[in-house]
């Protein structure tokens, strides 16, 4: 998969044991604010069936201001992962990448996830509180507020999903037309851009690295969030409060948590995010209009903009 050309300066690659590689990007170097001063440390994770190149609009934006790494996660895009895929493997790609980036208690990140993504961040958070400051979740969330989409459980059954997403290799056009419910008006995307997206999502189907991937990380996905509850929010209180281990002061939630949502995302509306809401009522919460499930693709600059007010409220 070649890169964003934009990107493609940032690639980096991390070699794991038994043959697992950890594709990402990262750029940023270099002081924020005066001379000598550290930038904050931002890694962005993507969703299901993506890549880091997902942000590829966004990393530019942050990255005068905060040091951005993007993965793309075990068996997604260009990392190898042997073996099982689930997200507890996810959780941990993210925590070696942090510690391989001198993420620490001198220097935590903001971890922000989109979609599927949004669990991983949770999950590294609260596996490694000392590791991360905060938290963005940009159209996703855990727990759920409604049990998970009866397509997502149907793609879950044996031979059925994998029925589906390998009939893309005999249609090309309606692999990608299948984008097209996670933007809120796909046409409006720029035309390298829509390139760039028809390129990428028939090197995923034709690849059987990337059905794998996809498959096991959504089973595993499922799994956690049935089985996600109080226990999980318990936690994650005690993350958002500085008492978990972590080296932040306690302080206002809303320097802890900020939710993004694209106002028209028909795949994870806004009401999915009601447990969390009630539970943390003053975390920060923006609405991107005309933006759907991947807001940070369709409206870079309202998303950045989200992102770097609430980067500014933050405090060691």
């Amino acid at each position: 998969m070649r890169p964003w050309p934009a990107l493609a300066g940032m690639a980096k690659l991390l070699e794991l044991r038994g043959g697992e590689t950890l594709f990402y990007y990262a750029s940023g170097n270099g002081p924020a604010r005066g001379p000598g001063a550290k930038k904050p440390l931002v890694v962005l994770i993507h969703g299901l069936g993506d890549e880091a190149d997902s942000w590829r609009g966004l990393i530019p934006l942050l990255g005068e201001r905060c040091r951005v790494l993007a993965p793309d996660l075990p068996g997604f895009g260009r990392s190898a992962a042997p073996g099982k895929i689930s997200v507890k493997r996810h959780i941990r790609a993210i925590i070696r990448l942090l510690e391989e980036e001198g993420a620490g208690r001198e220097n935590p990140a903001i971890l922000a996830g989109n979609s599927m993504g949004a669990l991983i961040a949770e999950g590294a958070a609260l596996s490694r509180p000392e590791l991360a400051k905060a938290l963005i979740l940009i159209d996703g969330c855990f727990p759920l507020a409604a049990k998970p989409d009866r397509g997502l459980l149907f793609l879950c059954l044996p031979f059925l999903g994998k029925r589906w997403y390998r009939r893309f290799r005999e249609d090309h056009d309606a692999a990608y037309r299948s984008l097209f419910p996670y933007y809120a008006d796909f046409e409006a995307m720029g035309e390298a851009d829509r390139r760039f997206l028809r390129e990428r999502v028939i090197e995923r189907v034709e690849s059987a690295a990337q059905e794998r991937a996809y498959f096991a990380s959504l089973r595993s996905m499922v799994r956690v969030s049935l089985a996600t509850g109080r226990r999980f929010l318990k936690k994650l209180d005690l993350f958002l409060r500085g008492s978990a281990g972590s080296a932040r002061a306690a302080g206002d939630i809303s320097k802890r948590l900020l939710m993004i949502w694209g106002e028209k995302d028909i795949v994870m509306p806004q009401a999915s995010a009601k447990l969390l809401r009630e539970a943390f009522p003053e975390a920060a919460f923006a609405v991107i209009g005309g933006a759907g499930h991947l807001p940070h693709q369709e409206k870079p600059g309202e998303t950045a903009a989200a992102i770097l007010r609430f980067l500014d409220r933050q405090v060691d």
